[in-house]
């Protein structure tokens, strides 16, 4: 390819960091440049916790001014976070609240006013998982617990919606993100009428949805002349972090498993069209929108949050830092007992401990920190492993390899682990997978020529990959 010089910013905004990165293309590779990485965590409210979502936009406003005087040819802007949590505006369109951080108990409030029968339909209508995190049901606990901040509500939009608006003056969202509310007939992706009736939710409450690679906004102007950056477009990515991860899957086959690992653990693979059956049902799969209308068909489980919390606390009580690979050395001789008790990482228990440490030591019995930290490990790669199996079981097919993307590839350890508790090879990165997965989104909008195949062959040139192979 002829080479050329385009830049594109990306937000990449999760529960513990805001960043702001400034993607190259070059006709033949992306490169990465990090602008700004500030710490980003929920706050106690009165009774709930809350994300302060004016500091977030002033970190990615900041960013944008910080890329732009940088790179004066940026050409569009994306956004992506954590999915299913969401702000309230009221009549005026000012927001009535911080929005409310999904590990509060709102959410198991709404989902336990449903029968099992109601679950049942709530699964067939949509092909999401029943989770008390699902916007669905924190609205419906909002509409109990919170009732006058409820009445007050006229339009609901999703983290990134949130900022899209605050950045650009629109209001509207896109799939990826908008399926995690459990809202979407994945079969149409439209609203579906049956969670509504059942519901009692105001339609009138959500937005419209915006293609991927289309423009959903442009750079206010009292913003581009406050800050001096230029009227920059807001394009259409897949703004739920997991969908704008798996665009980024370096496989070389249409069809691959991965895991996109970070402080939750995604498992899964791509498909054109949902799965909607009671297997997928009774082992816990979900059908997520995915870039341009695919499904990323994938299980929600607990990931790096159980590791990063027992370092926090080691840390606390410790008054040190720790690194990482300290840990695995502490966890090195209980990983080689095999009969250590290990745990379901999705335990309600280590859903939001006031200590991980207890815990774990409440499930397993375990005192000791390093014996601790390898049931840690190993219960991680256990879940993978079992993830994966029901995963080939639902679509019939056996995969070879496991795509391991996102901060969590960088962990050799656990990668190896799983590989040779899978039995399949384990291919490591890219690391940087969400932000890249926004920059070539935007790259597709400026290429229509391009397809999701081309972006995924360039990224398997821009960027450094591992190779895990099983050891017995």
């Amino acid at each position: 390819m002829n080479k050329i010089t385009e830049r594109y910013i990306g937000f990449d905004c999760g529960n513990s960091s805001i960043r702001t990165v400034v993607g190259t293309y070059d006709g033949d590779r992306i490169a990465l440049e990090i602008i700004s990485q500030v710490p980003n965590r929920e706050y106690r409210g009165i009774k709930y916790d809350h994300w302060d979502i004016l500091a977030i936009f002033h970190e990615m406003l900041n960013g944008m001014k910080l890329a732009c005087a940088a790179f004066p040819d940026i050409r569009s802007f994306g956004i992506s976070t954590w999915g299913i949590d969401f702000g309230l505006l009221g009549r005026s369109r000012e927001l009535l609240g911080n929005p409310l951080c999904y590990r509060n108990v709102l959410g198991t409030l709404g989902m336990s006013r449903l029968s099992r029968r109601d679950l049942d339909m709530m699964f067939g209508a949509t092909g999401i998982q029943n989770h008390p995190m699902n916007s669905l049901y924190q609205l419906l606990g909002i509409r109990e617990a919170l009732g006058e901040y409820y009445e007050q509500a006229k339009v609901l939009l999703l983290i990134p919606d949130l900022l899209n608006y605050l950045f650009t003056g629109e209001v509207n969202s896109e799939t990826s993100i908008f399926s995690t509310t459990q809202l979407l007939d994945m079969r149409t992706r439209r609203l579906s009428e049956a969670v509504l009736s059942a519901t009692g939710l105001d339609k009138s409450l959500f937005v419209p949805m915006i293609p991927h690679g289309n423009v959903r906004g442009t750079l206010k102007q009292s913003l581009a002349e406050m800050y001096h950056i230029p009227k920059l477009h807001a394009v259409s990515v897949p703004s739920h972090d997991t969908a704008a991860a798996v665009v980024c899957v370096p496989s070389e086959q249409e069809r691959f498993a991965f895991i996109s690992s970070g402080t939750w653990s995604l498992i899964g693979t791509e498909t054109s069209s949902p799965i909607v059956n009671d297997t997928v049902m009774e082992l816990g799969f979900t059908n997520e929108g995915g870039v341009f209308d695919s499904i990323t068909l994938l299980k929600n489980s607990c990931g790096m949050h159980i590791l990063q919390n027992i370092k926090r606390e080691m840390e606390s009580l410790d008054s040190r830092s720790y690194r990482w690979d300290e840990l695995v050395a502490l966890s090195m001789p209980g990983l080689g007992k095999n009969d250590i008790p290990t745990f379901d990482p999705n335990s309600d228990l280590l859903y939001h401990p006031d200590s991980m440490i207890r815990a774990i030591t409440k499930l397993t019995g375990l005192q000791d920190i390093g014996l601790v930290l390898a049931s840690a490990y190993r219960s991680l790669a256990i879940s993978y492993r079992r993830a994966i199996e029901d995963l080939q079981t639902i679509i019939g097919e056996t995969f070879d390899t496991i795509h391991i993307i996102g901060g969590g590839s960088k962990n050799d350890h656990l990668n190896q682990m799983t590989a040779d508790l899978t039995g399949k090879t384990v291919v490591s990165g890219p690391e940087e997978a969400t932000s890249l997965g926004i920059i070539a989104v935007q790259i597709l909008h400026e290429h229509p020529d391009m397809s999701l195949h081309d972006i995924r062959t360039i990224i398997r040139k821009s960027v450094r990959l591992g190779r895990f192979v099983p050891r017995c």
